[in-house]
Formats: C-alpha cells, structure tokens, sequence
C-alpha cells in the first residue's frame, strides 16, 4: 500500500503543477491524460496505467480531487480532475497569486 499512497502523492503535484501552468483555472479544473501522467511518474506500460487509475481513485476517496469522465467511465484515457478547495489555496500560498 505504501507504493500506492507514493503514487497518489506524485500524481498529486503532478496535477497541482499542471494546474499552476494553466494559470490556475477556476474551481481547480485540470484535464489529466493517464498515458502522459503515467510516462511523467515513470510509471510503464499496462501496470503505469492502472497505477494511475488507482491513485486518482486514492485521492478521490481521500477528497483531494473529483474526477470526470467524459462520457461513460474508461471509454477514453482523458479525465477532468477538480482539484479541492484545500489544494489550491495551499498553492496559492506556497507560489502567490
């Protein structure tokens, strides 16, 4: 499990660093492709992508994030992530507004 926590911490600042480079959309909006994300954490393969998946769904659950799929769940490998409220103040804080 701690492999996994691992993972959703990166992909976490990955999405927050994202989110600062698109000049900070509202509501924390950030659309996250799971291939690039998976080849950004170095994470490979079928196994890289299910890594992602999993994380996503760690930080869903632990209310750091909300995910969209467009359409149904899975038919493409672009989500919509919301970051929460808590994530992008603390950024705000740490590199201004």
């Amino acid at each position: 499990m701690a492999g996994d926590s691992s993972i959703a911490e990166r992909l976490e600042m990955l999405l927050v660093l994202q989110w600062l480079d698109e000049g900070r959309p509202d509501g924390g909006d950030v659309m996250l492709s799971s291939p690039t994300a998976a080849s950004e954490l170095a994470l490979h393969g079928d196994a890289g992508l299910l890594a992602v998946m999993g994380a996503l769904g760690m930080l869903e659950d632990a209310g750091r994030v909300k995910v969209q799929w467009p359409g149904r769940p899975f038919d493409s490998s672009n989500a919509r992530v919301l970051l929460a409220d808590a994530i992008t103040r603390d950024a705000d804080g740490l590199f201004g507004s």
